[in-house]
């Protein structure tokens, strides 16, 4: 018969697993991959805003483009295409709804 000696561990004592792949805690770095001109990217970041802001940016304007083309009356789009469209533009005044509310 053996013997056995408790507490029993099964399992490890110490368990490590990173949950944010490429973050870095210390001084806040974040790489998010390669970019073909790192210089450029981190000046834009600086001084024409985040990514979010930018994107933020380009969502208006095309919501304004959207507009001004009357796409979504358009016999030339598929109803699939204004289907896109319109979850685009919900999205833009469901950011607008965030900010107007935080500011």
């Amino acid at each position: 018969m053996e013997t056995v000696y408790l507490p029993l561990q099964m399992a490890p004592t110490h368990l490590n697993q990173p949950i944010l792949p490429n973050w870095s805690f210390n001084l806040f770095n974040v790489n998010v991959g390669a970019s073909t001109n790192a210089a450029i990217e981190q000046e834009a970041l600086q001084t024409v805003g985040s990514y979010g802001k930018q994107m933020g940016h380009m969502a208006e304007a095309l919501e304004v483009i959207i507009g001004k083309l009357h796409l979504l009356e358009s016999k030339e789009l598929s109803r699939s295409d204004k289907d896109a469209l319109r979850v685009f533009l919900g999205d833009v005044a469901a950011v607008r709804k965030i900010k107007d509310a935080l500011t």
